[in-house]
């Protein structure tokens, strides 16, 4: 599961690197990638749960382990711990955690999200948000629209702190963190918090890479996970 924005694209390196030992679904959450939004999976983490089982059902995939960078690793720790039953392993990549890591609260990013959807606010915003996602080095932003803007910041805005800290206890015993120091997104410490809320995590921990390390760590990140699902 992708972090946003994002698509099945930004596990485009980390999917060879397992391929042969395991089979690897890359998901485009409701309204990113291909695929449709559906106003419940844009604006409730629940909603996102239900898309994924929804995915694994039409697949036949009885159990799995989840797997979710960046804001993605909030709907695969609810999945985790919610679902139990149906996942077995959970891999965090550069994850949200248990608190915010970002300027601002939810409660902003959706009155955000609605104000873009006026006719006269929206575009207004739209050449500072297209600015802020350049410096922040999310490629594809100086053609983004409003509408994208609006749903983008709703889907932020669905994230749930304390329903996290409630998850993190309930984690699976197999369970990866994975993050690196240098990330200019997510600090370091808010990293190592979740590690220790989470009981029994593996912690995989580099100096550098960035915010998408399943990108610029694939081979590292791909053997770590070998080894938590073995």
């Amino acid at each position: 599961m992708h972090g946003i924005p994002g698509s099945v694209r930004d596990f485009r390196y980390l999917a060879p690197a397992l391929s042969g030992s395991l089979r690897l679904v890359r998901v485009d959450l409701p309204g990113f990638g291909g695929s449709a939004a559906r106003p419940d999976a844009i604006d409730r983490l629940d909603g996102r749960a239900r898309a994924v089982l929804g995915l694994a059902d039409h697949l036949r995939v009885e159990r799995f382990a989840a797997l979710g960078h960046s804001m993605g690793g909030g709907t695969a720790l609810l999945l985790a711990a919610e679902h139990p039953e149906r996942v077995t392993a959970l891999v965090l990549v550069a994850s949200v955690a248990l608190r915010s890591h970002l300027a601002r609260s939810p409660g902003f990013f959706r009155r955000l999200g609605r104000v873009l959807r006026w006719p006269l606010a929206g575009p207004l915003l739209v050449p500072l948000l297209r600015t802020t996602y350049a410096r922040l080095g999310f490629p594809g932003s100086e053609t983004m629209s409003a509408a994208a803007f609006s749903l983008q910041m709703r889907a932020i805005g669905a994230v749930d702190f304390a329903r996290f800290r409630a998850a993190a206890a309930l984690a699976p015993p197999r369970s990866l963190l994975a993050f690196a120091r240098n990330d200019h997104m997510l600090p370091a410490a808010i990293s190592e918090e979740l590690a220790r809320a989470i009981p029994h995590a593996r912690v995989l921990a580099f100096e550098d890479g960035g915010h998408n390390i399943q990108k610029t760590k694939a081979a590292e990140l791909a053997t770590a996970i070998k080894r938590l699902l073995a």
